[in-house]
């Protein structure tokens, strides 16, 4: 093992000679002896010692004080005082630079060597600390993650760059700040804020994620979906001092999975497009009305038992997102139900490649659907059964709502029209 190298800062060479003897009788190198603050840092400069032994007056301008100060910040080389001072004033402003002992003269060898000793292992320590806690930073600051720290009471003590840039804050303004006013997130849906991560964590202990559908507002009112969990920060003792939030923008990930979804519906409707027209070639116009309507009807009954349970689930939640009760006909809105019902009629017939739009005239309490393409116009040309399918499934699935009134086609490809078109008409009178 090395010896180690030790600077002896003392302006009174008697005592620096003494000091150079016990040193080096203990097993240390003395690299050199300087009796001021300049000549120290310039020693430090030329040949850089393990530790530095430093008198706190000394002749010159620049005390031991400022010269331990700046070795400290310069080279982060320990410094143990050596004082015949130990009046309060001389410590508390000692104690600013961080020092890594003292020795109060006159002192003996053992004194001497634990000094040394203790201030090499405390400085030690203190560099793998430095070090754990540089890798950490640099860790957290370069993964793709956002990282927000913060003390049990909600503020901010880190942010790393990508939570920077999601927030809109950067990290000198946001540290010290309270969570809520940087993490400003809420629910997708009804726009209310979410519960405040921190406070769920602190009380439930354990790790807490954000619901499904969530907005982050950045600074500058941006939303932006992320999806989230946040974790306690526990001492050697198991107390929770803080909380850490992991997050991510999901806009990517919420575009490419639309992107799937509508590739599939696409998928789906050709392939259901295909089937029906496979399947049903053999209803051609010479087939008896009679024998056409029992086979409408037969379907129609079978539509009906599949598709009435999603059909009323999807009506519920319309009502609700648009502020109704359902489970209270009472206070309910025909023009709202409507609404929920055009809805899911278009997007139920956009399955089937038929592409609608509607009108609606709330003062008439009528409103049109218009079919603006069929995918088996040719077929239809033969085969009526085709226009009695897509008017089966409207009249039948309007007979599900609680809406009063009726639904009539006045427009059908058949009659000789060119396009497609159902009229409802609904009483706006509460029963």
């Amino acid at each position: 093992m090395s010896e180690v190298k030790i600077l002896i800062v003392e302006d009174e060479s008697i005592v620096a000679m003494d000091i150079k003897h016990r040193a080096e009788g203990l097993g240390y190198l003395v690299t050199a002896i300087t009796p001021s603050g300049e000549e120290a840092l310039a020693k430090v400069a030329e040949n850089p010692p393990d530790l530095v032994l430093m008198d706190i007056v000394l002749k010159g301008e620049m005390d031991g004080i400022e010269a331990a100060q700046k070795i400290r910040d310069s080279y982060d080389i320990p410094v143990v005082y050596l004082t015949a001072y130990s009046d309060e004033r001389t410590l508390k402003r000692a104690k600013i630079t961080q020092p890594f002992g003292y020795i109060i003269k006159p002192f003996e060898d053992r004194e001497l060597h634990s000094a040394v000793e203790v201030a090499l292992y405390k400085h030690q320590m203190e560099s793998k600390l430095k070090e754990s806690e540089k890798w950490l930073s640099t860790t957290l600051e370069s993964i793709g993650d956002a990282v927000i720290a913060t003390d049990k009471d909600g503020k901010i003590k880190f942010m790393n760059p990508v939570a920077s840039q999601i927030t809109g804050w950067g990290h000198d303004e946001a540290i010290g700040q309270l969570l809520g006013e940087i993490f400003n997130v809420v629910d997708e849906d009804s726009a209310s804020r979410v519960d405040d991560p921190v406070n769920k964590v602190v009380e439930n202990d354990a790790i807490i994620d954000l619901p499904s559908q969530v907005l982050l507002i950045n600074k500058k009112g941006e939303k932006i979906p992320i999806d989230d969990s946040s974790a306690p920060i526990k001492d050697e003792n198991g107390n929770i001092i803080g909380v850490a939030l992991v997050f991510r923008d999901v806009t990517q990930r919420r575009r490419e999975a639309r992107e799937r979804e509508e590739l599939l519906k696409d998928k789906a409707r050709g392939e259901l497009s295909r089937f029906m027209v496979s399947a049903l070639p053999v209803f051609a116009s010479n087939i008896p009305p009679q024998i056409r309507n029992n086979i409408v009807r037969s379907f129609g009954d079978r539509f009906e038992k599949n598709m009435k349970p999603l059909f009323l689930d999807e009506m519920e939640k319309c009502k609700i997102n648009k502020g109704l009760d359902p489970e209270n006909e009472s206070v309910s809105s025909p023009e709202v139900s409507l609404q929920c019902y055009i809805s899911w009629i278009s997007e139920f017939m956009s399955n089937l490649g038929i592409v609608t739009n509607s009108t609606t005239n709330i003062e008439k309490g009528k409103s049109y659907l218009n079919f603006a393409n069929c995918p088996w116009t040719s077929e239809g040309s033969v085969s009526p059964i085709f226009c009695l399918i897509c008017r089966a499934i409207v009249i039948r699935s309007f007979t599900w709502t609680s809406i009063r009134g009726n639904v009539e086609q006045n427009q059908c490809l058949l009659d000789g029209n060119e396009k497609c078109s159902f009229e409802f008409v609904i009483s706006l009178k509460q029963s």
